[in-house]
């Protein structure tokens, strides 16, 4: 299963730390309108995590295929 995270704060961060930590899906995508937020947000992830630019207000965005 593929997720996608959106906002790399305290909670999406601690989403992504959580994912990580229990190999639960195959891929995460972390998306903020900050990108260094979301790099930041999977560090120690390894290849599975992506981070990615994206404005959650823009709804097109979100439903594009990354």
């Amino acid at each position: 299963m593929r997720v996608l995270i959106l906002g790399a704060g305290g909670v999406g961060s601690a989403a992504a730390r959580t994912a990580a930590r229990w190999s639960l899906f195959e891929r995460v995508a972390v998306a903020d309108y900050d990108e260094e937020r979301a790099a930041r947000a999977i560090t120690g992830g390894g290849d599975r995590f992506a981070a990615f630019k994206l404005d959650a207000r823009d709804e097109q965005a979100i439903v594009r295929p990354f």
